[in-house]
Formats: structure tokens, sequence, C-alpha cells
């Protein structure tokens, strides 16, 4: 208990502490975070890499490390490649000293797209066993991130009050950007609205390790 309770009051004096340096700044403004210094080096990437409207266009340096390759599934696939995309990249995901084989895919809810990935190992045959009648080979593995039509809670950020009852969270459609910073890899989760993105550590199977939450102001 008095673990928590000290992590708690970690995150907020941290939060407030960023908050009144960065205040007035456009873009990502607030940050909350276990490694302040990992936290501080993404918010300086994402705010070299947003565009006129404040949106994160994915082309720092950071993202760059990781080549993604277009993925071509046999069988009929649907003609709309907006919501129906898949790329495939080498990567060290879970930073256990091995390569792995990571999809992403991206499939439309309502009409907005969004991203899941599944992970292999690095000489997995995967991509030759599944098409687009039978994805079932792709979706079965245990490794993945895979939340479309769901929620990722924000479990570390601080409520603000004891009385609320609700957690923050990612919902419904998502993008999923891995990216590589001193030769390990994170992802950046945010979702349709682009309030929060989190950047955390993917620990396999469908765990994850919240290391920062980045806040867009104004929204």
């Amino acid at each position: 208990m008095q673990f928590m309770k000290r992590l708690v009051f970690g995150f907020l004096v941290f939060m407030i502490s960023v908050s009144v340096a960065w205040a007035g700044e456009r873009g990502y403004q607030f940050v909350v975070g276990m490694d302040s210094k990992l936290c501080a080096r993404v918010l300086e990437a994402f705010r070299e890499d947003v565009d006129d409207r404040g949106r994160l266009r994915y082309q720092h340096e950071i993202f760059r490390q990781i080549i993604w390759k277009p993925v071509e599934l046999k069988g009929q696939g649907p003609k709309s490649r907006h919501c129906s995309s898949l790329e495939k990249a080498i990567v060290d995901l879970d930073n256990d000293g091995q390569p792995d084989l990571v999809v992403k895919t991206t499939f439309c809810m309502k009409g907005s797209p969004s991203d899941s990935f599944y992970m292999f190992p690095a000489d997995s045959a995967v991509l030759e066993q599944a098409n687009w009648q039978d994805l079932s080979p792709l979706l079965a593995t245990p490794d993945k991130f895979e939340r479309t039509g769901g929620s990722y809670p924000l479990s570390a950020l601080p409520m603000p009050s004891e009385s609320s009852k609700e957690t923050p969270a990612l919902n419904t459609v998502f993008t999923v950007q891995p990216f590589i910073m001193d030769e390990k890899a994170y992802v950046a989760l945010t979702d349709g609205r682009g309030q929060w993105t989190v950047i955390t550590k993917y620990l396999r199977g469908e765990r994850f390790d919240d290391q920062c939450y980045l806040r867009m102001a104004g929204r």
C-alpha cells in the first residue's frame, strides 16, 4: 500500500513539474511516466513530427528505423486498401534479444481505420499459410495487440480524485506505431480522438508496460 501511495505521489509530482515547464507550448504538453528522461526525449521527437494540424506524421527517425514492407496475401482481397492493408517488419519488439516477425494490420470499423499487430518468430511461415479468405493463422497468435472496438485503459495514470471511478482509456479505433529509441523497441498507441498517446513496452501475450502518457493540448 505504501509503495502504491509513493508511486502515485511520484506521478503527480512529475506531472505538475512538466506541466509547468511546458505550459503554453503547442502540441503535446503533458507527460506522466515512470522514466522522465525517456518521456522528455519522446516528447521532443513528437513535437518535431507534428503537421500543421498538430497530428503526428510518424516520419521521425525513431519511427523510420523500423522498415515496414507491404504484405500480399493469397486470395481475393478487398478493393479498398485504406481499410484492408497488411505490413510486416523484422524487429525485436519485446526486447528479448531475438528478432521477431511483426505483422501490422489496418481494418476499418464504421469507416475509421484501426491498427492491430501480431508477432511471430522471425522465420515463421504464417503469411504463406494465411489468405484473404482465412486469416486464422495470423489471428491465432497469443502475442498481439488487438483492441479494435474495445479499449486500452490508462491504468498507470493517477486518478483526478479518489471519488472518480472512471479510468481514462483509449477506445474503439487505434493507431499503433512501434519505434526504436536507444536500441530498444517501444510502441506508441493512440485512438481516434488523439487526446492521449501511450508510450509502452511490449511484454508478449497481450501484456504491456506503460512508460509515458502524453496528452495533446486542447483535446
